[in-house]
């Protein structure tokens, strides 16, 4: 039985140890060696009638958690050496969303966002706190006034509703602030700019742009091999005025 137990225990540690960079890809999002993040939902679970079903929650407290350790340990461990995260996710939360694009613009080390499938709502403010924001091909990004859930007593509604119009009136500034460094609107002024997103939002629910139209309204620097082959080291190379940023 002793021996049983001590070769388990060996083999658990032995796998690990040799596996280490996939145990902690898997289990954390995380290549430490490379200074890799992955910004993936965490898979959750809707009850069924005899089934659970699986949903990605998008952006919540458990994604904002694990990235703020995992941009603080690259940070540590790897002080000056770019920082590359992977994004893939549907949007989600106000409060963990800006807990994430915070630990980014506050991050020593450049800091690039390569997107897959969308920029979506929270994920497309996210992506504007990087140094280099870079689209995969046939991602999407979309912006909207966002949605509101709230139960509690009419004083309580009147505090949440005031709190979203100053959340709305912060996802603006990000937008601008990045329109107006690059792309087909950096001459326009502040004012100009928020009115013309305004209304794109007033006539949809969801304004979708594609890769290319997103880098057109400067909301993205470059689209992903649009320049002929996928040039990986390329997505670590910064211009000055995007080390600035």
């Amino acid at each position: 039985m002793g021996q049983g137990r001590g070769y388990n225990v060996d083999h658990r540690l032995r796998h690990k140890i040799e596996d280490e960079a996939v145990y902690y890809l898997q289990e954390y999002n995380l290549d430490h060696e490379v200074n890799n993040i992955y910004l993936f939902g965490e898979e959750a679970y809707n009850a069924g009638v005899g089934v659970d079903e699986a949903y990605e929650p998008g952006v919540e407290y458990m994604m904002a958690n694990r990235f703020i350790k995992n941009i603080n340990y690259c940070m540590r461990r790897n002080p000056n050496t770019p920082i590359l995260i992977h994004m893939k996710t549907c949007g989600g939360l106000w409060e963990e969303g800006m807990a994430i694009y915070n630990a980014i613009k506050a991050c020593p080390n450049p800091v690039t966002i390569l997107n897959y499938t969308w920029a979506r709502s929270m994920s497309s403010i996210i992506f504007q706190a990087a140094n280099k924001r870079v689209m995969m091909p046939d991602s999407s990004f979309m912006f909207h006034e966002g949605t509101w859930g709230f139960s509690g007593t009419v004083k309580q509604a009147r505090t949440e509703y005031e709190q979203l119009l100053k959340t709305g009136d912060r996802m603006l500034e990000i937008y601008i602030d990045s329109m107006r460094r690059n792309g087909k609107y950096s001459k326009w002024s502040r004012e100009r700019i928020k009115d013309h997103l305004i209304s794109h939002m007033d006539k949809k629910e969801e304004v979708y742009l594609n890769d290319q139209a997103t880098v057109y309204y400067g909301l993205a620097d470059e689209v992903f091999g649009a320049a002929g082959g996928y040039d990986w080291a390329s997505l670590t190379e910064y211009t000055e005025e995007q080390l600035e940023r």
